[in-house]
């Protein structure tokens, strides 16, 4: 057999990003809606997906992958079999990947995305939050790293608090000898880093700045960790001025569970973030406070708002802990980005409703009849200025090019 052929030509621009996966937690479609019953009420949105044209309503936990040309102009090299570094003669070297978020479904994305679109190596992954859809999917990084299949290790970029839920729930990610059975591990190098303070990926050029917005709340506090890892684990690197707490340093004190004072709500903390100021990436949201508007729109010596946004949007109705149509359409107004694309879905409302709601928000009335989600929602839209709004999908490549202008492979044809 010869290499593999990429079915899907590299593009030209600088900058890209696909979407691996649009859905929330529970992804689409549903297993109740497709085994219901005769007479039971029959869900549109998950029923569809048994038919190729409703490939655009599977939706797997939300994850994108940015691939872009480092500004640094350094090419990566290719070991040969007579252990020479030459320089790459594939443009693909010539690219970095970088991986937002690996949820519970990222290896059957990855399966799926990465052949078609010429993906291989990962240069770094952005976990937004420690929720198990965006990094349960962790482990599955092992296909990348056991005995090098790929690369050594893969860099991890997160927040100090993700990665002590991270020594809590999965040990073995962080100390090897917590690690059982045959002891096949990914290989990670960690990174701690902070809200709005500005990192590179590693030895790329390519700038990324973590910003936290609100995610609902903090209902209880999570149990200590219950395993002190040895001394053979590794501090992870920081990108900031911060130091993190070694692996061993239990998450939470018992007397903090003890306690039986009521505290005040506190909401849950998630990460946006801001790439190479091409790319502003917020799939879990219920709340920005008004000082990451004054971030986000420049105040705070920023460049201008970058050109692709993506944005929450889990159903219609308002949620604890996601936006509903009504506050993702507003906060588009509000970011003023060249594109908006709404991502995290429920399975409430189907593809072509959401393509509704967005050529509304730009001025555009169907003409067609409305579907009963459809009427539902457009008075949800509002009356605000033309703002460009589509859902994304699975699958869906959207190009910035190097003077900020936008096009994707779908709404664009």
């Amino acid at each position: 057999m010869g290499s593999l052929d990429y079915s899907t030509p590299i593009a030209s621009e600088p900058f890209e990003l696909i979407f691996m996966g649009t859905g929330t937690s529970s992804s689409v479609p549903h297993v109740d809606c497709l085994t219901a019953p005769p007479g039971a009420e029959q869900c549109r949105t998950c029923l569809s997906t048994l038919y190729p044209e409703g490939k655009k309503n599977i939706r797997r936990n939300t994850s994108a992958v940015v691939r872009m040309r480092g500004p640094d102009g350094v090419r990566r090299y290719v070991l040969t079999l007579g252990l020479v570094l030459i320089p790459g003669n594939d443009v693909r070297n010539d690219l970095r990947t970088i991986v937002i978020d690996v949820g519970k479904n990222f290896q059957t994305a990855a399966v799926e995305w990465f052949p078609k679109y010429g993906l291989r190596r990962i240069d770094a992954v952005l976990i937004t939050h420690a929720h198990a859809d965006a990094m349960n999917g962790l482990d599955d990084l092992r296909g990348w790293t056991l005995r090098g299949a790929i690369q050594p290790h893969v860099d991890l970029y997160v927040s100090q608090a993700t990665f002590k839920e991270v020594q809590r729930a999965f040990p073995y990610l962080v100390a090897k000898e917590f690690a059982s059975g045959g002891g096949d591990v990914p290989e990670f190098k960690w990174h701690i880093i902070d809200d709005r303070v500005p990192f590179e990926i590693e030895n790329t050029g390519i700038q990324i700045t973590p910003f936290a917005v609100h995610h609902g709340r903090i209902f209880s506090t999570p149990p200590p960790y219950e395993f002190s890892p040895s001394p053979l684990s590794s501090s992870p690197s920081s990108t900031s001025a911060s130091t993190p707490e070694p692996p061993g340093t239990p998450v939470h004190a018992c007397h903090e569970l003890s306690s039986d004072t009521a505290k005040p709500i506190q909401p849950y903390p998630c990460f946006g973030f801001v790439v190479q100021n091409k790319l502003v990436y917020l799939s879990d949201v219920s709340h920005i406070p008004e000082d990451v508007w004054r971030f986000l729109k420049g105040d705070e010596g920023r460049a201008s708002v970058p050109p692709v946004f993506v944005l929450d949007c889990l159903r219609l109705q308002p949620h604890t802990s996601h936006l509903g149509l009504a506050e993702s359409i507003g906060i588009a107004r509000q970011m003023g980005a060249q594109r908006t694309y709404l991502t995290g879905f429920g399975h409430e409302v189907s593809h072509d409703e959401y393509v509704t709601f967005g050529e509304a928000a730009g001025g555009k009335v169907k003409s067609t009849r409305l579907t009963p989600t459809e009427k539902q929602g457009m008075p949800l839209v509002g009356h605000g200025k033309n703002v460009w709004v589509r859902p994304a999908f699975d699958g869906l490549r959207v190009f910035v090019s190097e003077k900020g202008a936008t096009r994707d492979e779908e709404y664009d044809l």
